[in-house]
């Protein structure tokens, strides 16, 4: 009997906990580390810090061009996950397709996004990125 409580305790713990850890509104630090097809060099993963928030809760892209519009399609937030899409479009026709999924975990998130680069220069190129996010504080004022 008492195994029987132990257990069930153990394992209401783990339920609150996890079902719990929501994001935290804040500034985060996001390191993002992209695979492109075919690239002969390894593109160095890239360091940010962004203020998310939960109505904002998609990064958005480091830099974006001059001209560039970015929209996000849709968006899904199902518990800690958060599924979307996202286009890119600049004035000279160039379009980003950006489908990506994040989990977070209270301080943590883990995603990973796919992108189709549509270039009139460079035709279509592919990209994978896996992201991971930590909670560093307050967003700055």
């Amino acid at each position: 009997m008492v195994r029987s409580v132990i257990i069930a305790v153990v394992l209401t713990l783990v339920w609150v906990t996890v079902g719990s850890a929501e994001m935290k509104e804040g500034f985060w630090e996001i390191t993002t580390k992209t695979e492109m097809k075919g690239m002969p060099v390894q593109i160095p993963p890239t360091t940010m810090k962004q203020c998310i928030t939960k109505k904002d809760v998609v990064p958005k892209p480091e830099k974006q061009e001059k001209g560039q519009e970015c929209k996000i399609k849709d968006q899904k937030i199902s518990g800690d996950t958060v599924t979307y899409a996202m286009e890119c479009k600049d004035k000279g026709g160039n379009i980003i397709e950006i489908s990506g999924k994040m989990i977070y975990k209270g301080d943590i998130f883990d995603g990973t996004t796919n992108t189709t680069m549509k270039t009139k220069e460079q035709g279509t190129m592919q990209m994978t990125s896996k992201m991971s996010g930590k909670y560093v504080g307050p967003c700055p004022k």
